[in-house]
């Protein structure tokens, strides 16, 4: 009892005498805010954390695509397209239609052996002479021999054309092969595509100028056969009409009597 009746009066003493006093309560509620505080700061800081992580996370990803994928105008530079270039894929190979028709001379078949595939045809008659002949009936054979030599023409041309063309898909394909990006796999595979297309136009080209000769031929054989048939319809026009003309003059003759 003694003591707790002794500190009241060494507190009011204390008081009376001027010494400072810790408030025990007050500091300790002080303490357990600033712990609050530095709790909160060390949840933000965790979570500031936490969103620099994702985003760095975020930047590799891009930058991994990035790496894989690769830059496309860099993967366009490295990809040349010399061998089509804009004349070669506009380029026309021998010579015109309308070309052919205007320079070809109406007689040339007659001279053409087609480099000594065939004889000559001879124009000189019995006693020495020259036997002119009828242009435009050999007119169409020239034609002929001139769309001939054109589709021999287009064929080295062509033939030429495609060599080049096979060996930039080769090259292309093993491009192609070592490819490390996806922009650079899409690129090759787009220059691919443009090649072989060039290179079945080159194929139709060809092959239309082989179809000009066919249909040239045709064309010969079927105005050859026209000409025949008019030529036979009208022959039997005039010997029809020398028929009529005969008999009416069988008409007019008068037979003379034998008898006295």
């Amino acid at each position: 009892m003694k003591h707790l009746l002794l500190f009241p009066l060494l507190v009011s003493a204390a008081f009376a005498s001027g010494i400072p006093v810790i408030d025990a309560a007050n500091l300790t509620a002080q303490k357990v805010a600033h712990a609050e505080s530095i709790a909160k700061w060390v949840d933000s800081i965790a979570k500031l954390r936490t969103q620099i992580d994702q985003l760095n996370q975020q930047i590799n990803i891009q930058g991994d695509i990035r790496k894989w994928t690769g830059n496309p105008v860099e993967a366009g530079a490295n990809v040349v397209l010399d061998v089509l270039g804009e004349e070669d894929l506009v380029r026309e190979y021998g010579r015109a239609r309308d070309e052919i028709i205007r320079v070809t001379r109406s007689l040339d078949s007659l001279e053409n052996t087609a480099d000594g595939n065939y004889r000559a045809i001879r124009s000189t008659d019995l006693n020495g002479g020259n036997l002119q002949r009828d242009p435009l009936t050999f007119r169409r054979y020239s034609v002929l021999d001139a769309k001939q030599a054109n589709t021999v023409q287009v064929t080295d041309e062509t033939k030429a054309r495609e060599a080049e063309l096979q060996e930039e898909i080769a090259l292309t394909l093993q491009e192609l092969k070592a490819a490390t990006t996806d922009a650079e796999v899409q690129k090759l595979s787009a220059k691919l595509v443009a090649l072989n297309g060039q290179l079945a136009q080159v194929e139709t080209a060809r092959r239309r100028e082989v179809d000009e000769v066919a249909l040239q031929k045709i064309a010969n054989d079927a105005r050859l056969e026209q000409e025949r048939l008019a030529v036979a319809e009208l022959e039997a026009r005039d010997n029809h009409l020398a028929n009529q003309r005969v008999s009416a003059y069988m008409k007019t003759l008068k037979l003379r009597s034998t008898q006295p």
